[in-house]
């Protein structure tokens, strides 16, 4: 019998993964500037082509534009973060679904998620608690 189970995904900080993911953040922030940009943008069309803009219209794309601001500012925190941590540190990727073989007699601990280690995209170990 087959089932899925959660499986945790770790990676060993290195300079390249260290690089790659200062990569990942900077181009988030990118987009992230560019989606306020263009927010900025369509609240000035609005307005010139409505000159009595609705207050709620204008509250909508502050919201937005705020969102995008603090994302922003918990992904400057996260490079921090990333340039702060030791080489040869273990950090979580992300949590994923495998799935696993079953048979009469095995042992399996659901609430036990298994971890996948990766240093520079290879499998270093792969580590079963029970």
């Amino acid at each position: 019998m087959q089932v899925t189970q959660k499986t945790i995904i770790k990676e060993i900080m290195t300079n390249s993964s260290k690089s790659r993911l200062k990569q990942t953040l900077n181009e988030k922030i990118k987009r992230a500037e560019k989606e306020m940009d263009q927010l900025v943008f369509q609240q000035k069309k609005l307005e010139k082509q409505f000159e009595q803009s609705s207050d709620a219209v204008k509250q909508k794309i502050q919201q937005e534009i705020n969102k995008r601001k603090q994302l922003v500012r918990s992904i400057n925190t996260q490079l921090k973060s990333i340039e702060e941590t030791p080489l040869g540190t273990e950090y979580t990727l992300m949590e994923t679904d495998t799935v696993v073989e079953l048979h009469e007699g095995s042992i399996w601990h659901p609430e036990q998620k298994p971890v996948i280690v990766l240093e520079d995209g290879m499998v270093k170990e792969i580590r079963q608690r029970w």
